[in-house]
């Protein structure tokens, strides 16, 4: 997971694509874990595409492109298997990040580096006239000795340049193969698959020249192919020990990539977007419930009817009817629902968005901004309380609430760390401010405080997830009803958990003085 978010970053740097997740709300959601369920991809740059396209903004013209090209894998079997086999190839484990490695200066050769293929060459020469001429062998002795000198000098430079750029091969003749991939409706996405794809068959040479995969086989070739292949390999790596080859590669490869690394880039989107698309129309075959969002203007509704979680087995079902500028308190006991509810909820926008798909009946919405509060945990590098990192978190999204594009705000028992006035006080301000003088989002809030409910009643509808208690068992059903909250469990678990008599029946006593305080300050008020 780290490598697949290096190259997130190295990609979004590289292109200038926005990013449409923050790390806060991408841990929140638990959106890791989401994309390694989702994720049916063949290739490891497959793999990264995918996770870029979730953590990215995409346009509806490219969404449009992206479902198009999903609908076709889908159907086409003949299109997909083909897909398949081209993709098989893409599986080094040193992953395709190649995004660094195209861009402008990333690689510093210097200008002395133009002998490795001076002395290769002199090498090989000398080494063909030993045979006829005796006396150039202190020559060839001489050559081959500074070959080898230089060539370890500059190995660790060398190296870490030349296992990225033997990926170019592969990935060049996975473009070939899969030009097939064409029609206006998808040629915002792959069309430098036949555009790119001959301007790169010089970088395509000069990488198989310093290639630990001379052959370029899929995973489907046969015993003999691999045989050979890994022979060659072994050949190869020998002569390199005395030989600068794969200096001398990188070298003449470096200066190519300086004039066609823009399209290189393209080529590679294009790959991982075909790779994803096959991913995704996988998901969608083993699915019983899924739909194409339909996206709205802004300040429309705000409609996710059906949704369910896809990390969760047997998932209870539940819709939401928004109108942006407006907002949902979430009732409901410990273990109810609610927090697994903001995830579904953040899930389904955020595939919705990038994949076109969302596990509902029905999905209509504007394009969404997604920002959540919801987990919690110290900062112990920057030594901050969990409290003071909530805090900076929610400051944040009350300064992106003031910006025009709509958000999703997903916030889980905010201020939990402090007292019940101060929290109850510093959540009702927040929560008003998210929302007030017209601002176009949708909050949705999980909470404990009833009286929450009451501050907000006209700006933020109650709704609640509810329990059914005995003498043996807490159970929960998942549905989302409206109307607040009136059950209570966290004593009740005391009990049925083996507590000591005397203890719940302090908690009891406890909690009945408060309500009837409670129930007092709310006349006077």
């Amino acid at each position: 997971m780290e490598e697949i978010a290096s190259s997130h970053r190295s990609r979004a740097a590289a292109r200038g694509e926005p990013v449409a997740l923050d790390d806060r709300t991408w841990d929140d959601l638990v959106l890791d874990d989401v994309f390694t369920r989702i994720d049916h991809t063949e290739s490891t740059l497959g793999r990264h595409t995918l996770y870029h396209r979730l953590r990215t903004s995409h346009t509806p013209e490219s969404l449009r492109a992206f479902e198009s090209l999903v609908t076709r894998l889908g159907a086409d079997a003949p299109s997909r298997e083909r897909a398949q086999l081209a993709l098989g190839r893409l599986r080094d484990v040193h992953g395709y990040d190649l995004w660094w490695l195209a861009q402008r200066g990333a690689v510093d050769v210097p200008g002395w580096y133009v002998v490795f293929p001076i002395l290769t060459l002199a090498t090989l020469v000398l080494f063909a006239g030993v045979f006829a001429r005796h006396d150039l062998l202190p020559a060839f002795i001489a050559v081959l000795g500074l070959s080898f000198a230089l060539n370890l000098a500059a190995l660790k430079r060398i190296g870490v340049v030349s296992t990225a750029f033997r990926q170019i091969a592969p990935l060049v003749a996975t473009g070939q193969a899969l030009r097939f991939m064409q029609g206006e409706d998808v040629d915002p996405l792959v069309a430098p698959l036949r555009r790119d794809t001959r301007s790169l068959l010089h970088l395509k040479t000069i990488s198989r020249w310093v290639s630990g995969d001379p052959l370029m086989l899929s995973v489907q070739s046969n015993l003999a192919a691999v045989i050979l292949s890994d022979f060659l390999s072994v050949v190869y790596d020998y002569a390199n020990v005395v030989l600068p080859l794969n200096a001398a590669g990188v070298y003449f490869g470096i200066g190519r990539l300086s004039m066609d690394g823009a399209k290189l880039l393209d080529m590679v989107a294009a790959i991982g977007d075909v790779d994803a698309a096959l991913s995704v129309a996988s998901l969608r075959a083993g699915q019983a419930r899924w739909t194409r969002p339909v996206f709205a203007t802004p300040g429309s509704l705000v409609v996710m009817t059906e949704a369910i979680h896809p990390l969760v087995a047997d998932a209870v079902p539940n819709s939401v009817e928004q109108r942006s500028g407006t907002g949902m308190l979430v009732t409901g006991s410990n273990m109810s629902g609610k927090s697994t509810f903001l995830r579904t909820l953040g899930v389904t926008a955020v595939m919705a968005q990038s994949l076109h798909t969302c596990l509902a009946s029905a999905y209509a919405a504007p394009l969404l901004v997604v920002r959540s509060c919801i987990g919690r945990a110290d900062d112990i590098l920057a030594g901050k309380s969990y409290y003071l990192v909530e805090v900076e978190a929610l400051l944040g999204l009350v300064r992106a609430s003031a910006g025009p594009m709509p958000h999703l705000f997903l916030l889980d028992e905010m201020f939990r760390g402090t007292n019940a006035v101060e929290r109850i006080a510093a959540g009702q301000s927040v929560l008003i401010e998210l929302i007030e003088n017209g601002k176009p989002h949708v909050v949705v809030a999980a909470t404990h405080d009833n009286e929450l409910v009451d501050l907000l009643s006209g700006s933020y509808a109650p709704f609640h997830f509810g329990d059914a208690l005995t003498d043996q068992s807490l159970t929960f059903d998942y549905h989302l009803r409206p109307g607040r909250a009136t059950s209570r469990n966290a004593i009740a678990l005391l009990r049925l958990n083996g507590a000591p008599p005397a203890l719940v029946e302090r908690a009891l006593a406890s909690a009945a003085e408060l309500d009837r305080q409670r129930a007092g300050e709310r006349q006077r008020s």
